[in-house]
């Protein structure tokens, strides 16, 4: 999978990029989105498809190993798993894990212990965190954060609020 994703851009610092990401990250993205999807050529297809949009903003990755690169890489992996698991359940009746017992990221320091912070996430659905996630931690704009996750920027914002009365409510 490696060459063909290497093959997707043309530059040879995102090349190096990108063979850099894969080894830290690829085994992650499996680990994920196993969590959500049962079957092993499901979550290859899933791996595959969120590769394909980390190229696609591989702009927005500035250091390989960082909280706030794992975030992202772990946040859209979800994201696209959730997506072809709903595809998939149109289609036919599958029982899923539950993949919101297990964080696989962290944020950045803000007070809190690594501990808290899961707990904190964990106490939250799981939408309204990744959008205060990528807000707060990572510095994407609501924009950036709709076409990372893939929905109307709207829909961003009103997330963005919604965490927002989470956190303020003590949650």
């Amino acid at each position: 999978m490696l060459c063909i994703l290497v093959s997707m851009v043309d530059s040879p610092e995102d090349k190096r990029k990108i063979e850099k990401l894969y080894e830290k990250y690829n085994a992650l993205m499996f680990s994920v989105s196993k969590k959500i999807l049962t079957v092993n050529e499901d979550v290859e297809d899933a791996v595959f498809h969120a590769w394909e949009r980390i190229i696609k903003n591989i702009d927005k990755i500035s250091e390989i190993e960082c909280k706030e690169t794992k975030n992202y890489i772990v946040i859209i992996t979800e994201r696209i798993s959730i997506d072809y698991y709903r595809k998939l359940k149109r289609h036919q009746e599958i029982e899923v894990d539950d993949y919101e017992s297990n964080p696989y990221f962290f944020t950045k320091e803000s007070g809190f212990s690594e501990f808290e912070t899961i707990e904190w996430l964990r106490s939250i659905p799981k939408k309204y965190g990744e959008v205060l996630i990528l807000y707060y931690v990572n510095g994407y704009n609501i924009k950036e954060i709709s076409s990372i996750l893939g929905i109307k920027e709207g829909s961003v914002a009103s997330r963005l609020s919604r965490g927002r009365k989470f956190l303020e409510n003590g949650r």
